[in-house]
């Protein structure tokens, strides 16, 4: 099976912070309903989707050519991904809280480039319509300690200071290491969805190499700033999204009605406004039997949801609902 995604699916397998697994096994009867993929909305011309420390300065600017833009041995370097809707060249600006204080960091010309990807699961072949960024960096001094929610905070025209206001639709870095999933039950706020996504294999190579190191020119740099004023107006600045409804999904009567038995796993993202409303809904890992992507589709739309907190508002998030189909 081959099903073309929309550019904006690049969160499936990075800077998703809950999911959710849920397990059909008894067959119903044919329903009336009719499930299709929504496509993804936009809130930002580009987010970032994944985040990983890359080392000391000092250790980097032994390297032959290399050059550290802050004196060696004060900074950590931090490797980051955007993903965004069209190819495209823009400036940003990201904002983050870390473990002492709060912090920005400038980039004026970030490529955002076509990444369409070819996939195998265990169960069918696909592609996704992906627009990413090849690795970026940035040096955060150790006094800062480590990230924990960062998001871009405005976008501009590559070149020009960046203008236009994003979300707060924050990653977390505890966020991406991975987790096995054995049931039903839903994971805590900074445990991801993986064991199904794991058994996705891209074929093709992606722009964004996730053990890059720094390019030989300088490394933007990571500066201190006041904290926002909408992070002090409640206890919890920053919140998962957390499922509060599930609508199972149920075996395929027209599968189970012909004595087919079939095992599958299909993996929905689900665009949620700030309302917590459901938006989009897109097939992120498809079965490649059309009634289980369906089912899936629909039982995930259904499914109601509290939405994803950042700076103390509600901003716009992404879930991965995860259906396993026995016809046991």
């Amino acid at each position: 099976m081959i099903a073309r995604m929309s550019r904006r699916l690049q969160t499936t397998l990075v800077g998703i912070a809950f999911g959710f697994v849920v397990v059909a096994a008894t067959p119903r009867g044919a329903s009336a309903w009719q499930s299709a993929q929504v496509p993804l909305r936009s809130y930002c011309a580009a987010r970032v989707v994944a985040l990983s420390r890359v080392g000391g300065s000092g250790l980097l600017s032994r390297r032959p050519g290399s050059a550290p833009s802050g004196p060696a041995g004060v900074a950590s370097v931090w490797r980051y991904e955007l993903a965004g809707d069209v190819p495209e060249a823009v400036s940003l600006q990201l904002t983050m809280q870390t473990t002492k204080g709060w912090y920005r960091v400038a980039a004026p010309i970030v490529p955002l480039l076509d990444d369409n990807g070819r996939y195998r699961s265990s169960e069918a072949t696909f592609e996704r319509m992906q627009v990413h960024s090849p690795a970026q960096f940035f040096e955060l001094p150790f006094a800062a300690g480590r990230p924990k929610y960062l998001w871009v905070s405005k976008v501009g025209d590559a070149g020009a200071s960046p203008h236009t206001p994003c979300p707060a639709m924050w990653i977390e870095h505890s966020a991406h290491r991975q987790h096995s999933v054995k049931n039903a039950k839903p994971l805590s706020a900074n445990e991801a969805i993986w064991s199904q996504m794991d058994r996705t294999q891209r074929l093709n190579p992606s722009v964004y190499n996730p053990n890059a190191l720094p390019p030989v020119a300088p490394i933007a740099q990571a500066h201190a700033v006041s904290e926002p004023a909408s992070a002090a107006t409640c206890r919890h600045p920053f919140r998962a999204a957390r499922i509060l409804h599930v609508v199972a999904p149920s075996y395929p009567f027209a599968y189970a009605g012909a004595g087919e038995r079939w095992l599958a796993t299909v993996a929905v993202m689900v665009e949620r406004a700030p309302d917590g409303s459901v938006v989009g809904r897109v097939l992120a890992r498809p079965s490649g039997r059309k009634f289980f992507d369906e089912n899936a589709l629909y039982a995930a739309a259904q499914s109601t949801y509290l939405p994803k907190i950042g700076l103390c508002r509600p901003v716009p998030s992404y879930y991965i609902f995860v259906a396993e189909y026995s016809p046991g």
